[in-house]
């Protein structure tokens, strides 16, 4: 008690312009007559010396001066004043009265309520109400066994005369009716049916919602889901545990949970939509039988917080944008932490209606290993025009289950009908030639998703011009003197060829390739050169999932070369001129009309 009084009296100062909000009902009445002796014939001290001058209202009077109201209890208007002992506030819960002490307006309302007009000593109180200084709110009185106040406060000490009124001493203090001292927080914690919803908020990721929800300085209304409310969300998501829901998606739950103003029900109005603390969100208000807000029914209304109000409901309110993927493919991605960076680009790209309402969809989903895979940490800098080409690269226009899935073949995208390849390497499926998928038939109403481990890249050009571009780079140009040989005149038409196939796959030798053989190129005649290119090139996709050892591989000029793969997954071509095998380096380059094979030798045919 000693640190409280201390505690009070530091603060005098700062709550003198604040008008501090510790509740100190005054003093205690008592019908027994031995105590007569401490009011005095004359009084010669005020209702606030008595009080400065009694040990046990040492608490009470700190709250008085820290409340600025020592001016008022000192003059010459007659008070009565019930006056609570350092016992009476040690009742309280310490928080609600440090909330007391901090809230002017709940200090100035609950000293009110603890005084009464004139002079009014023990025997003139009657059992009834009697009426205090706070508007509208009576103290009930009783008197058939001493002095009770509002059932359970005992007045200990009657009729302390002072020179302006008369001091009751009480044993607990008196709190108004309606009168609320916790916060947003406190109240939900102290109800165990919102226990869930506290646990969320105690989650660090959400530290500043219950700061605000703490902080008795704001004014909010919380529609409180029910512990009842989440399990049955987890319920309908097939989901355990609230763990198993990505932490944004929670946060912004929260979030539409929360108006940054306080109302009250008897305010809402039919129809009426209001802005949450979710940007761009709002909820809908429904009227026609008692009061819903979206699909939940609000089924404890009005509870007053100091820093708002609360409406507990029945049931858990999901924004628009993830409520509508309920039921679809985009239900999967949504409502599970791994898929979190495909959510966001989606919602960027503006598709993410698309994938919760169009028939018939089959998702490439990547997860987000899949798109840290492909070197994609963040979408900062991304906008819709460069998202929504890649994320519909990802999407087939008809629900394909993975046993209808082409065992070596292609499908179109609804990116302007691009297609994807797919093969199959050891029982995976393998799309392009670098991207596995790894989880097969999550099935919705509108369609399925298979989960992919990298990303999928529409092909921009073509196998001829992706040479040509590597061939540009500052670094690395590898390919000059194909590219040099493919664009000059007499071979100008196998250029034309390689660009007009359909599906084609080069094995592009790098320049240290043609450096360890440029003694012999210049020995060579053009059909020569010609056939040497030419064995290059072979029509069709041929990822490296598809090469097999002792695969015999068809080449434009109708000669053949012989794959080799080790032990250990390394590939290597046998020529025409049974030299030393070409080392297959870099695989799977991938353009919209083939693939390139980067190979560190010349294939030479038979010359």
């Amino acid at each position: 008690m000693k640190n409280l009084t201390r505690h009070l009296i530091e603060k005098t100062n700062k709550f003198m312009a604040l008008v501090i909000m510790l509740t100190l009902p005054f003093f205690v009445i008592s019908c027994d007559d031995d105590d007569d002796d401490i009011a005095m014939d004359k009084p010669t001290m005020n209702i606030v010396e008595i009080a400065q001058s009694t040990p046990e209202l040492s608490t009470l009077t700190s709250a008085i001066v820290a409340a600025g109201l020592d001016g008022a209890l000192s003059g010459d208007t007659p008070y009565t004043v019930f006056a609570p002992t350092n016992a009476a506030f040690e009742k309280l819960d310490p928080t609600t009265l440090n909330t007391i002490i901090s809230t002017p307006s709940l200090l100035t309302n609950l000293l009110q309520y603890h005084v009464v007009n004139g002079t009014v000593n023990s025997g003139d109180l009657t059992t009834g109400p009697v009426g205090t200084l706070l508007s509208g709110q009576n103290i009930n009185v009783d008197t058939s066994n001493g002095v009770v106040l509002n059932g359970s406060s005992n007045v200990t000490t009657a009729d302390i005369e002072a020179t302006n009124g008369v001091i009751h001493i009480i044993d607990e203090v008196l709190l108004p009716e309606m009168f609320v001292a916790e916060t947003i927080t406190q109240i939900a914690a102290s109800n165990p049916d919102f226990s869930t919803l506290v646990s969320i908020l105690l989650m660090p990721e959400m530290a500043d919602i219950l700061a605000a929800a703490s902080d008795i300085t704001q004014d909010l209304t919380v529609f409180a889901p029910t512990n009842q409310a989440f399990t049955d969300l987890l319920a309908a998501l097939g989901k355990n545990d609230l763990s198993e829901l990505p932490i944004g998606l929670v946060r912004e739950i929260v979030q539409y949970h929360l108006l940054g103003m306080s109302v009250m029900s008897s305010e809402l109005t039919d129809g009426q939509m209001v802005e949450t603390l979710l940007p761009g969100e709002s909820v809908t208000v429904d009227l026609s039988n008692g009061v819903m807000i979206n699909n939940a029914t609000v089924i404890a209304a009005d509870v007053k917080a100091v820093n708002g109000v609360i409406h507990g409901i029945d049931a858990v309110l999901v924004p628009s944008y993830a409520a509508q993927t309920v039921g679809s493919i985009a239900e999967i991605i949504m409502f599970n932490p791994d898929y979190t960076i495909l959510v966001e680009a989606l919602k960027t790209a503006e598709l993410l209606e698309t994938v919760s309402t169009a028939p018939a969809l089959t998702l490439f989903a990547p997860n987000n290993a899949a798109f840290i895979a492909a070197g994609i940490t963040s979408l900062d800098g991304l906008t819709k025009d460069d998202l929504t080409p890649i994320l519909l690269y990802h999407v087939l226009g008809a629900k394909v289950m993975s046993g209808d899935l082409p065992a070596d073949g292609m499908a179109m995208t609804l990116n302007n009908d691009e297609k994807i390849y797919l093969g199959y390497l050891t029982n995976s499926v393998l799309i392009n030639g670098l991207t596995t998928i790894t989880e097969v038939d999550m099935e919705k109403d509108n369609g399925v998703v298979h989960t992919i481990n990298r990303t999928l890249v529409p092909p921009a050009i073509d196998v001829l011009d992706i040479a040509v571009a590597m061939s540009e780079m500052e670094e690395g140009a590898e390919f000059t003197v194909l590219v040099s040989l493919l664009s000059s005149e007499p071979y100008a038409d196998i250029a034309q060829a390689i660009k007009d196939a359909e599906n084609i796959t080069i094995f592009a030798p790098t320049d240290a390739a043609f450096g360890d053989i440029s003694a012999v190129i210049p020995t060579l005649t053009e059909d020569q050169i010609r056939n040497v290119l030419l064995y290059h090139a072979a029509l069709g996709r041929v990822f490296s999932s598809s090469l097999q050892d002792g695969q015999v591989i068809g080449m434009l000029n109708m000669e053949t070369v012989t794959v080799n793969v080790s032990g250990e997954g390394a590939v290597t071509l046998t020529d025409m001129s049974m030299g030393a095998d070409a080392n297959v380096i870099e695989v799977n380059v991938h353009g919209s009309n083939g693939v390139i094979h980067v190979v560190d030798k010349v294939l030479l045919p038979t010359l």
